[in-house]
């Protein structure tokens, strides 16, 4: 949310959780920044997060 950079999850430098949400953060500068102004980086729009998110299972995992 800080540089608007596109990560893949696996490979962010850290993660934040803000909000009901769990931000990704490609560097620890872009951790820090929005460390000192979650309400800046954070999106308002997005309501709070009620119950936990589940991954989808890896397709690739399936055997036939």
């Amino acid at each position: 949310p800080v540089c608007r950079n596109m990560i893949a999850l696996e490979e962010a430098a850290a993660s934040e959780p803000y909000a009901g949400w769990t931000y990704f953060f490609c560097s620890s500068r872009c951790h820090q920044v929005f460390k000192s102004n979650p309400r800046r980086y954070g999106d308002p729009g997005l309501p709070p997060r009620t119950r936990p998110v589940t991954a989808s299972p890896d397709p690739s995992s399936h055997k036939t």
